[in-house]
């Protein structure tokens, strides 16, 4: 992608992605409503990066800049729309100040803060810590994903203070109604009524037209907690005018056009963009109809929960699907495996949206609260603890994804099968030139497979580093095998997404120096011969620019590291004193230390804990059995690929010295697509391409 067409990628975000004032239905940041976290979150990506041509039209720009105007335009002008919020602890106004899995948190005021970059969400004492938007019909929907915080520190005995204030303007009398839950005691005024409820009866008044005040304190217990606003039995955001402060002479109608004209720019924006891609593809009907018929089939399968477990098994068949010359390509890739696999999660991740996770009391749960000290405190530098006992780089961002997505951990799913995707899309580059375009999207659609049929079936949308460690790999991968034939800059970009995968899982130190092996062209098998012949083939200035980023950014870890101890490390302070295997040079003949080492690779290869032989990752087994024996030179076997037998086996290097008994597994993420990818090199080389 060039630059230009980068720069527009980034106003488009900036305009769909700005916090519109109206309530409308992609109304911008937070994705908390199911079509804009859907289009926002998902198809203008994707779209982004299979057609960016379209981005060059001026059509495109003038609309993209009209909806960026628009946006800012209402942030001068307009009243923001919805009403205001404050949660408090219920020491309010003193400090609240916990410690969770080693992470401390500090409101000096008491303030509980939402993922609502609509209100204060940086400022010391704000007024609205999250603007109501929409209806809250259970507890789950109340921005209120600090609960994760208050109920690891008090042990869920609840006890928080919520404000609502705001205005609410009608076009005539009628009956004002908001429906709560027996956990919330209320009282306060709607306009000049005082209202109460001890036991979560309904509050309601009688209102004439007008502009009206509310005025609520809430305390609330439990979990049952229901916040449902109606205007003569019909839902108080679409029939009246609701606002955080009194409405201005442009908010009501003229709002209510302006967030029409935001809307439907963005869906005709996504329309066109849409059957332009059609037109891209259009040789290839065959392609266009496997794709459109198996987004339906898996969108379904996701919202139902049928077959979840085998329903990637359906994508092998789509090596058979008739695909012209010219789209035989990633991005043919993508449309043919990718798509349906995102349509997947984006369905099974509907209920997700607006609703925010109750974390399980683990590194789930820590990377989560490192997130709000980050964000919503801060330390954008220390990133929640001066050395990284947990993963560094995810606490930053699983932050970006709440403050994108609001509470909803939805945006954790959706990045989780992106990071599992790419690595589908990264057995397919490394398979193509070698075994050609079916035998590649055979191997795509197996390396989906495996992450679904196998132990890795948990892990998508559960907040931990493993999956977006491996993302970084896998863009990684993907850039240097252009690197090859494209010079430093690609490599120079690999270098960068290499150091972002050590820093989301710093045992991925090693295998960052491994990937250089992509340097070496695909073809070159793994007979010492063709690698010696090979040498004078390989982008040395790309290899460089490579490993001398990688290098930069480890010593900018380390340098961060001397920052807060004085000690320059990139290891100092890490989990690695609870997961050494303990191989040293005086250890190396050592029985306990190959005891451990020998399960640490068999877990990471049978991708199970404790490590048994499992049906499920054979091809993983396949792949890793079939690298070794390659670089072994055993016969017929040192045909296959020389750079992916680095890869396969460097991918494995970490067992030697690090390995963990927990969530089983988690440390093979990153190994299932290049073994995918030897095994079939391997199938196509022994049955034919």
């Amino acid at each position: 992608m060039t630059a230009t067409r980068v720069l527009w990628t980034v106003v488009l975000a900036a305009a769909v992605l700005w916090p519109s004032r109206s309530l409308a239905w992609l109304s911008g940041v937070p994705l908390d409503g199911r079509a804009e976290a859907i289009v926002a979150g998902l198809i203008l990506p994707a779209l982004c990066w299979l057609h960016p041509r379209f981005l060059d039209r001026g059509a495109v720009r003038t609309a993209i800049v009209a909806l960026l105007v628009l946006r800012a335009g209402q942030s001068m002008v307009m009243t923001q729309h919805g009403l205001c919020a404050r949660f408090t602890s219920p020491t309010a106004p003193a400090p609240y100040r916990a410690t969770v899995l080693t992470i401390p948190i500090d409101e000096p005021l008491g303030v509980l803060r939402s993922w609502d970059v609509r209100a204060g969400w940086r400022d010391a004492s704000p007024s609205c810590t999250a603007i109501v938007d929409r209806p809250y019909a259970s507890a789950s929907a109340f921005p209120a994903w600090f609960l994760n915080i208050t109920d690891m520190v008090s042990g869920t005995r609840r006890g928080l203070r919520l404000d609502v204030n705001g205005y609410v303007r009608v076009k005539e009398r009628g009956r004002f109604l908001i429906d709560l839950d027996r956990d919330m005691v209320v009282d306060g005024t709607i306009g000049s009524t005082g209202v109460t409820s001890t036991q979560g009866e309904p509050i309601a008044t009688t209102l004439d037209a007008g502009t009206h005040r509310i005025d609520l304190h809430v305390r609330m217990a439990g979990d049952r907690w229901r916040f449902v606003p109606t205007w003569n039995d019909r839902s108080a955001f679409d029939a009246t005018l609701l606002t955080v402060s009194e409405p201005r002479a442009l908010d009501g109608a003229v709002s209510a056009f302006l967030g029409f004209v935001e809307e439907f720019v963005i869906v005709i924006l996504v329309g066109a963009w849409l059957f332009a891609l059609l037109f891209e593809f259009w040789a290839s009907p065959a392609l266009l109809v496997w794709s459109i018929a198996s987004v339906a089939m898996l969108a379904f399968w996701g919202a139902t929960g049928r077959f979840e477990r085998v329903a990637a098994l359906v994508l092998i068949a789509a090596a058979v699907v008739p695909v012209a010359e010219p789209d035989r390509n990633l991005r043919g890739a993508f449309l043919l495996v990718g798509a349906p696999w995102m349509a997947f999660f984006a369905a099974r991740g509907l209920p997700l949206v607006g609703h925010f996770s109750a974390y399980s009391n683990d590194d789930w749960l820590a990377y989560q609260v490192a997130g709000y000290r980050i964000f919503m405190n801060g330390f954008w530098l220390e990133g929640g603890s001066r050395v990284f006992d947990y993963q560094p780089l995810y606490r930053w961002l699983s932050g970006a994804l709440h403050l994108v997505f609001g509470d909803s951990s939805v945006g954790e799913l959706y990045w989780d099968a992106a990071c599992l995707l790419a690595g589908a899309l990264a057995a397919f580059a490394i398979v193509k030139p070698v075994a050609g375009f079916r035998w590649a999207i055979g191997a795509a659609a197996a390396t989906l497979a495996t992450f679904s049929v196998s132990t890795l079936w948990y892990f998508p949308g559960r907040g931990l580093s493993e999956v977006a460690a491996a993302g970084w790999a896998f863009a990684a991968a993907l850039l240097l095998v252009q690197a090859q034939n494209t010079g430093a800059a690609s490599a120079f970009a690999a270098g960068l997404l290499a150091t972002l995968m050590f820093y989301t899982r710093l045992n991925h130190l090693l295998f960052a120096g491994f990937l250089v092996a992509l340097f070496v062209p695909l073809t070159v098998s793994a007979r010492w011969s063709d690698v010696r012949a090979s040498l004078s083939r390989i982008n040395l200035t790309g290899a460089v620019t490579y490993l001398a980023t990688f290098a930069v950014g480890v010593a900018l870890f380390a340098t961060r590291t001397w920052w807060y101890t004085g000690v320059f490390s990139v290891l100092y302070g890490t989990s690695l004193k609870n997961n050494d295997t303990g191989l040293r040079l005086g250890t190396i003949t050592s029985p306990a230390v190959w005891s451990r080492i020998s399960h640490s690779l068999r877990a990471l290869v049978w991708m199970n804990e404790p490590p048994s032989p499992d049906p499920r990752p054979l091809l993983v087994v396949a792949g890793v059995l079939l690298s070794a024996l390659a670089l072994l030179q055993v016969p017929r076997v040192s045909r296959l690929p020389f750079a992916v037998a680095v890869v396969t086996l460097g991918a494995c290097a970490s067992s030697l010295f690090a390995h963990t008994h927990n969530y089983p597994g988690r440390m093979s993420i990153h190994l299932a697509p290049f073994a995918i990818a030897m095994t079939a090199t391997a199938g196509a080389k022994l049955f034919g391409r």
